[in-house]
């Protein structure tokens, strides 16, 4: 069996040729098929011969002033564009030099941590340490666990 699109790629001579030949011994053993795709093939030559002579008008003035000129089309970029597009792109690197520049300062002051920083704080420095409230829930122990 072929499908709708098969039988219109067919009819408008878009398939392989190894395919187009399963399709036409298809068709040769299903005449109902055959002939829906005479059918497309009729409402084609019909459409071809309605409009096809319009392809041969002239564009009317009014579209025609609406379509872009040659110079428009063809213009190089000005120089506003490429003034902008480096200027970008220096932007770009710059920030690229700064965030390594940071990155570097961060991992250098990183590795160099001295040791009292490390260990305890000074009691001044350290947090209270609250008990929890009466009533409230209460943590597990390690032994509960």
């Amino acid at each position: 069996m072929i499908s709708r699109d098969e039988l219109h790629a067919y009819v408008d001579g878009a398939l392989p040729p190894v395919r187009h030949f399963a399709v036409a011994l298809y068709l040769a053993e299903h005449p109902r098929e055959a002939a829906a795709g005479e059918a497309f093939r009729a409402q084609i030559a019909g459409m071809k011969a309605l409009f096809d002579p319009v392809l041969d008008e002239p564009i009317p003035s009014r579209l025609r002033q609406s379509l872009p000129g040659p110079s428009a089309r063809r213009r190089p970029p000005s120089l506003r564009v490429i003034a902008a597009s480096i200027a970008a792109a220096l932007v770009v690197a710059g920030g690229a030099v700064v965030a390594e520049s940071r990155l570097a300062t961060v991992s250098a002051s990183a590795i160099q941590i001295p040791a009292a920083v490390r260990s305890q704080p000074p009691a001044e420095r350290r947090l209270p340490v609250l008990p929890p409230p009466a009533g409230g829930p209460k943590r597990p122990h390690a032994a509960d666990i």
